[in-house]
């Protein structure tokens, strides 16, 4: 009788490879050149095999994406040293959030952009994402300032993120790209504008 923990590892082992090989072509040359017989392919499986875990190209996309999506989050509430600190704890996220999408993880935040404007599960996924993000800034917020409704919470919270996602594009296509020193400098640039903002946000 074959062992049911056995079989679940395999298997988790298996949609994990999956995710690798689709994340390498992804990176190396965009969604277009991405194909389930390709993936399935590298891996010497079968299209069937493959399509158990993931029965479409968007269905692997999606879940590459998500992951990443995650893994930046994650980045970002991870970075803050100190919450005391409005200055240090601002600065830590920004630049941590900077030299993610500085990196190769970059790439996967282009492609899901692009695929938002004509698929709606990637608009929908990349709205799950900012919503994420905005949650947190939040949260963030409300510590600095608790006497702040939520409505003027919220707008400040926009405007940060937007001050960030400015700065990711900057990062990721404009003159700061691979540019280690270029990135620690918009960084606290951003940093000292979000943190002048929240001073004098009421």
């Amino acid at each position: 009788m074959s062992n049911p923990v056995s079989r679940v590892t395999k298997g988790e082992e298996r949609r994990a490879d999956i995710l690798g090989v689709a994340r390498r072509v992804l990176l190396e040359g965009g969604y277009h050149k991405l194909s389930l017989r390709q993936v399935a392919a590298s891996l010497d499986i079968s299209i069937g095999n493959l399509q158990y875990y993931f029965p479409s190209k968007d269905d692997l996309v999606e879940t590459v994406i998500s992951q990443e999506i995650d893994v930046a989050l994650n980045i970002a509430l991870g970075a803050a040293p100190d919450r005391a600190d409005q200055s240090a704890s601002v600065h830590a996220v920004v630049q941590a959030i900077l030299q993610h999408h500085a990196s190769e993880a970059g790439r996967y935040y282009a492609i899901a952009a692009g695929l938002a404007l004509h698929q709606p599960r990637f608009a929908r996924l990349k709205s799950r994402g900012y919503a994420l993000v905005l949650e947190q800034v939040a949260v963030m917020i409300e510590d600095q300032k608790p006497y702040l409704d939520a409505h003027r919470r919220k707008a400040l919270a926009t405007v940060v993120v937007a001050l960030i996602d400015g700065a990711s594009l900057q990062v990721q296509f404009g003159e700061t790209k691979a540019a280690a020193d270029a990135v620690d400098v918009l960084s606290a640039h951003i940093a000292e504008a979000i943190v002048h903002l929240m001073t004098h946000w009421e």
